[in-house]
C-alpha cells in the first residue's frame, strides 16, 4: 500500500493505473495529515501495511527528522517528496529535483529565477544547480531563503531580460489560489525556458506569457507531475514507471 499525505488528487490516478498493469495487489491512498500528525499518521499508515508514499508541502520538510536514511538530494534541498520503508524505517528522496533536473538542458554559464522560497523551490535550486546554472531567488520572505543562491526582492519587473530559465515554484496561478496579473510582466523578448510546478491549470498565467515568445520552452507542472511520478516508482522498486500509462491516466498530450 502507498500513500500520498495531502497529495496530489492525480496521483492516486496515475499510481493505481500503473499499479493494476504492473503491481497487482498494491494500491495508492490519499491521506490527509497535519504536520504535528505526520508522525503518527505514517505509523499508523505503516501499521497497515504501507510501503511508501509522497509527501506535498509543508511536509516535505517535517518528515526530514523520521528519516532512517535520505538521499543526498534531500540533504541539500532539506525536503524529501518521496519515501519508501526500507524494513527498519523510512528513506527519504526527492523526485522534484529528478524531474527539473531530467526537463532542463545543460546551464553551464547560463543564469535562472525561481519565484518563492519553499521545499518545491530548494528542489528546485538543487536541479538547476546540478545543471550549472546560476540561481537567484525572488522571496516574498527573504529571510526564508537559505545560503547559497543570491537574493532578490519580490519585483516582476525581475522577469525580463536578465534570465535563461524562469521557475514558479509557488503556489501562483493555482485554482484557488492567487494568481499571476500578466499585465505586471515585462515583454518576453528573449528565447528562454518558462517552468511551472502548478499543474491546474495546466497552462498558467506564466506559461501563457511565455507563449509570447515562439522561440521559449514551456515546461509544465503536469509534465513535472507525471517525471517525479515515475522516478517515485525507481525509489519504492528500483524502476521507473510505464509514462504511457501515467500518461493516459491524466490525458497528459503535449502542449
Amino acid at each position: 500500500m502507498f500513500g500520498s499525505p495531502i497529495g496530489h488528487s492525480l496521483s492516486p490516478r496515475m499510481h493505481n493505473a500503473a499499479f493494476a498493469r504492473d503491481k497487482p495487489g498494491h494500491y495508492y491512498v490519499p491521506i490527509e495529515s497535519d504536520p504535528q500528525q505526520l508522525s503518527s499518521q505514517l505509523s499508523a499508515f505503516r501499521a497497515l501495511g504501507g510501503m511508501g508514499a509522497n509527501l506535498t508541502r509543508p511536509l516535505k520538510e517535517w518528515v526530514l527528522p523520521l528519516l532512517v536514511q535520505q538521499s543526498e538530494r534531500v540533504t541539500r534541498s532539506q525536503a524529501a517528496n518521496t519515501i519508501v520503508w526500507n524494513g527498519t524505517g523510512w528513506v527519504g528522496d526527492n523526485t522534484d529535483v529528478l524531474a527539473l533536473s531530467q526537463a532542463l538542458a545543460g546551464g553551464e554559464g547560463k543564469t535562472s529565477l525561481i519565484l518563492g522560497s519553499g521545499g518545491v523551490a530548494r528542489a528546485s535550486w538543487v536541479a538547476l544547480a546540478e545543471r550549472g546554472y546560476h540561481v537567484t531567488i525572488m522571496a516574498r520572505h527573504p529571510e526564508r531563503v537559505w545560503p547559497g543562491p543570491t537574493v532578490i526582492p519580490w519585483d516582476w519587473g525581475a522577469l525580463g531580460g536578465k534570465f535563461d530559465v524562469i521557475v514558479n515554484a509557488t503556489p501562483l496561478g493555482q485554482y484557488g489560489e492567487e494568481s499571476v496579473d500578466l499585465l505586471e510582466l515585462p515583454p518576453l523578448s528573449q528565447p528562454i525556458t518558462v517552468v511551472d510546478w502548478v499543474y491546474s491549470p495546466r497552462l498558467t498565467p506564466l506559461l501563457r506569457w511565455g507563449q509570447t515568445n515562439a522561440d521559449a520552452q514551456l515546461i509544465d507542472g503536469l509534465t513535472l507531475l507525471i517525471s517525479q511520478a515515475r522516478w517515485a516508482w525507481m525509489v519504492w522498486f528500483g524502476h521507473m514507471a510505464p509514462d504511457r500509462v501515467l500518461e493516459e491516466a491524466v490525458q497528459w498530450s503535449p502542449l
